[in-house]
């Protein structure tokens, strides 16, 4: 198998416009792809413009005293004072407020006051990209909550929005990691530290915050990723092309007399694609990075993460290789099989988002691309990107692995026998 890994590995060494079209041109499509569209999304230094508007029908103050009237009539006075204590300092709608109009986020996110109306007509105009309401009687239902452990009609906090977003996707996650945070310090709170409620819920000056932290990503890093998933495909194709060729130069028919195992040609080609792929997409990230500067200040365990993910795309994309390589020595006429893989490569470029930014589809196809490999490949690591979680890693590189090994397993089962091909 070693044998034919290295004859395709020098096919493909020997052709150098194939080289230089695989390495060159992705990189001068970064380029010219993210100063094209570098309005999206922002330029380096605000990437995301984000417009939120607050619908507050709740009035804290009166919220609170009565809750406090409440706890006064408890039993038990001592238990009462202590609650009455805490909760002069619990004021939901201050912290949220004060999470949303921190300095940090000041550049980027911006946060109006309006009424339903407004925020309505706002959002109907888009002046504005989504609306929190905070309902009549959420700070009274949310201390009943957090301190009686009582359930409540109010807590939640509907988010309004017109149309799926990148910037909404990004609003909702701020959103969901303030109650995470606010959560999390409450339990603490109540597990038996001394801190007083303003201080368990304020959120840590220090460190490396799960949104925070994170910068948006922009499009420079955005089409980096969507240029090496898509020539990695192209790849897997000319793979193929180069199989049909074999095909009808009778290379075949030399590697059957030879009397090789019949899975050595096929396994061959799949690892070639492989190795292939690797170094096309690595030589993408680090030249990109190079002339960009897409991933300075990037710690090394966003490269381990993002070497992660380009290796296990690779493995996907070597069993996609492996199945178009036996379509090819099934079929007869191979202009017509080398079009149809083309077509199903340009397919999978479009709905994964490597032609246009895969945010602004509407939101039915966005979720068909993330069924696609290089779609799935392409939001985890903008995700990966973002958000430097290790958790958003494992499902996906488990699925793309499983669709790496259907694809295999699809070209193992039609690859001809002896004497078919």
């Amino acid at each position: 198998m070693l044998t034919f890994i290295f004859k395709d590995l020098l096919l493909f060494w020997r052709n150098r416009k194939e080289i230089l079209t695989v390495l060159v041109t992705p990189i001068v499509l970064i380029v010219i792809l993210s100063f094209a569209f570098s309005g999206v999304a922002g330029g380096s230094t605000s990437p995301l413009d984000l417009k939120l508007a607050i619908v507050n029908q709740d009035a804290e103050e009166a919220g609170i005293r009565q809750f406090i009237a409440d706890i006064e009539r408890l039993e038990d006075q001592t238990a009462a004072q202590a609650l009455m204590e805490h909760s002069a300092d619990m004021k939901p709608i201050a912290f949220l407020e004060q999470y949303l109009y921190r300095p940090e986020v000041a550049d980027w996110l911006t946060v109006y006051e309006l009424s339903e109306s407004e925020a309505l007509q706002q959002l109907k105009e888009k002046k504005i990209d989504g609306w929190i309401k905070i309902p009549q009687g959420y700070t009274y239902d949310m201390l009943n909550a957090i301190m009686l452990d009582k359930e409540a009609s109010a807590v939640s906090l509907p988010f309004v929005v017109a149309e799926n977003s990148m910037n909404v996707t990004v609003i909702q996650m701020m959103i969901s990691e303030f109650f995470d945070q606010m959560n999390f310090q409450l339990a603490l709170q109540h597990s038996g530290g001394d801190r007083t409620a303003a201080e368990a819920v304020a959120m840590p000056e220090g460190g490396r915050e799960a949104l925070e932290g994170a910068e948006p990503f922009t499009m420079g890093q955005y089409f980096t990723m969507a240029m090496g998933a898509l020539f990695s495909l192209f790849i897997a194709s000319t793979v193929a092309e180069k199989t049909g060729a074999e095909k009808r130069e009778e290379v075949i028919k030399r590697i059957v007399a030879a009397n090789t195992k019949p899975m050595s040609y096929l396994m061959g080609k799949t690892c070639a694609t492989f190795v292939l792929v690797w170094l096309q997409f690595s030589f993408v990230v680090i030249v990109s990075h190079l002339l960009l500067g897409l991933f300075t200040g990037k710690p090394l365990s966003f490269w381990i993460g993002l070497l992660l993910m380009i290796t296990v795309y690779a493995l996907t994309v070597a069993g996609i290789s492996a199945f178009y390589t036996s379509i090819s020595l099934r079929t007869n006429k191979m202009d017509a099989a080398n079009g149809l893989i083309l077509l199903f490569t340009m397919a999978l470029g479009i709905l994964g988002g490597n032609f246009v930014p895969i945010y602004l589809f509407p939101e039915w196809l966005q979720r068909i691309s993330e069924w696609t490999p290089n779609g799935l490949m392409l939001s985890t690591v903008i995700e990966w990107i973002q958000l430097e979680r290790g958790t958003s890693l494992g499902m996906p590189l488990v699925v793309l692995s499983l669709v790496g090994i259907l694809f295999l397993f699809a070209g193992m089962l039609l690859y001809p026998k002896r004497g078919e091909a």
